[in-house]
């Protein structure tokens, strides 16, 4: 165990002691907990309605405990079928003990008929936490795996639950994964077959172009995000040879590529990067008529709107689980990987075992003039 892991044991353990949590069971109340990124959300998000619709859990009362960083789109979206939510900021819920305090505070004000925990690759200080300390008749989670959690914590986190539900072993792409928790918790057969998102038209503060592409430079890591310059040669290729206009987006902590971007690409464009809320962002790629991005959370987006054009650059990391998009989901999903998963591209399940965990392959091995030639091969092919 390491020292800051046993500090960190210790130290939510003295702020639980001032928790005290209700009692009293609401009845028919089912608390829902998500807290990972949006990506592992938009794979997620559609099975909220089948809960809400289904017959063991329609009368219910559903508490949402989500990631604040996808607040905007979940309030939108899934309003419909969550009667009240709690927003998590997961730096501030690890590092601020004050803001846990409160916030389990918050959680514990009441008694749940049942806690839900869906998500596969559990988290011990996180949601395995929140499910331990809060009130309930039964607690129900995953089987789960070790990629988030480790032996001795899942040991524990195990004994926080009175039901684990039971999970395929082989990696398995993960809305997949999602649809299988959810036939098993409710004991019927879905019919949902893919993610998908439903925009309602909505006036935004900013003017798109008739034609553009979108260039999305965002990644919730370094070694996932590829170089600007390969942004701006594969940018300009697509104005040059299709006539489109450049769209840049990202996220805030972006503004240093952004920067980059622009001293690279030789032409105009329309700099989003920091500019859109998540809702803006739907919009954005819904109106565009392609989309390249790193392997983030941007292309799950794209593929839940319907989106043609789809265009990833990857270095393999959670092979098989997040990428690539199964045939029968989309055919949409393009996606150009590390010259050492391209050369042994045929054999999915090696892949997987290498890459399905994370990978550490450097993206900027991908060269523009191969991605170029990936969008060319397939826009070509489609015309």
């Amino acid at each position: 165990m390491k020292i800051n892991t046993f500090v960190k044991l210790i130290i939510y353990y003295v702020v639980n002691l001032f928790i005290f949590p209700k009692k009293e069971i609401n009845k028919n109340s089912l608390l829902l907990i998500r807290l990972d990124a949006i990506g592992d959300y938009v794979m997620f998000r559609n099975f909220i309605q089948e809960i809400k619709e289904s017959k063991k859990y329609s009368d219910y009362n559903i508490t949402f405990i989500g990631n604040v960083a996808w607040r905007d789109v979940a309030e939108k979206l899934d309003g419909d079928y969550i009667d009240s939510f709690i927003w998590l900021d997961r730096n501030k819920f690890a590092r601020d003990f004050v803001y846990r305090y409160r916030k389990l505070r918050e959680i514990t004000l009441q008694g749940y008929t049942v806690i839900l925990s869906p998500v596969f690759s559990r988290e011990f200080f996180y949601t395995d936490a929140i499910v331990h300390i809060v009130k309930a008749n039964i607690k129900i989670g995953s089987v789960g795996d070790l990629s988030n959690i480790q032996k001795w914590q899942k040991i524990i986190g195990d004994k926080y639950y009175d039901k684990l539900i039971s999970a395929t072993p082989n990696l398995m792409f993960e809305f997949y994964r999602n649809k299988e928790f959810f036939e098993t918790l409710l004991d019927v057969k879905l019919e949902i077959v893919k993610p998908h998102i439903s925009l309602k038209p909505e006036k935004l503060k900013f003017k798109l172009p008739e034609k553009y592409a979108i260039l999305f430079i965002g990644g919730s890591d370094r070694f996932r995000k590829w170089n600007m310059r390969g942004f701006a040669k594969v940018g300009e290729h697509l104005e040059e040879k299709y006539g489109y206009q450049i769209v840049l987006c990202g996220a805030p902590s972006d503004s240093v590529d952004a920067l980059e971007f622009s001293n690279c690409f030789r032409s105009k464009y329309i700099d989003l990067v920091g500019k859109t809320s998540l809702i803006d962002l739907l919009h954005v790629i819904y109106n565009g008529n392609l989309i390249i991005a790193n392997e983030t959370s941007a292309p799950h987006l794209a593929i839940s709107l319907g989106i043609e054009n789809v265009f990833v650059i990857s270095n393999g990391n959670h092979y098989g689980r997040f990428t690539p998009y199964p045939k029968e989901i989309s055919r949409d999903y393009h996606v150009i990987y590390h010259p050492e998963i391209e050369n042994d591209f045929d054999d999915y399940k090696k892949m997987c075992n290498n890459y399905g965990f994370g990978s550490r392959l450097n993206i900027n091995e991908i060269s523009a003039k191969s991605f170029i030639k990936k969008i060319d091969n397939e826009i070509g092919t489609r015309s």
